[in-house]
């Protein structure tokens, strides 16, 4: 039997560079590089998980988030749904201190850490869109 997992991903953006989080240890993935996000609870909305992810793992709140792309990842016993949004960091809004290891980046930088696979796709939407002045 295949479990499904719904996660909603945060990406927030400053000018060319955006934000990324090194996984904890003792998590699946430990030491990987992601962006900020986390599984969906029952009868909470997407966007609504994501503010949420955001501001447990980094202590930040989001401006306007945008529904970016969405894509699927396939493990042995379990599949995950990915819906990935964009957005800024609300005015004024800083990590926390106990927030997990992060840095900003630009996609360039990213492409250099051990990121996880499934966002590599989404990763190059990314920057073409970047490329595009999308987020100007």
């Amino acid at each position: 039997m295949t479990d499904t997992v719904e996660v909603a991903v945060v990406i927030l953006l400053d000018g060319p560079r955006m934000l990324v989080n090194k996984r904890p240890e003792g998590s699946y993935y430990a030491g990987w590089w992601e962006w900020p996000g986390g599984k969906v609870e029952p009868g909470e909305s997407l966007e609504d998980c994501a503010r949420r992810e955001l501001r447990e793992e980094m202590g930040l709140e989001a401006g306007e988030l945008t529904e970016f792309m969405r894509s699927t990842a396939e493990y042995p016993g379990r599949v995950v749904r990915l819906v990935f949004f964009t957005g800024f960091a609300a005015a004024g809004s800083t990590p926390k201190p106990e927030a997990l290891e992060h840095r900003w980046l630009t996609a360039p930088e990213v492409r250099k850490l051990r990121f996880l696979e499934p966002n590599l796709p989404v990763l190059d939407a990314l920057e073409r869109a970047l490329n595009q002045g999308r987020f100007a």
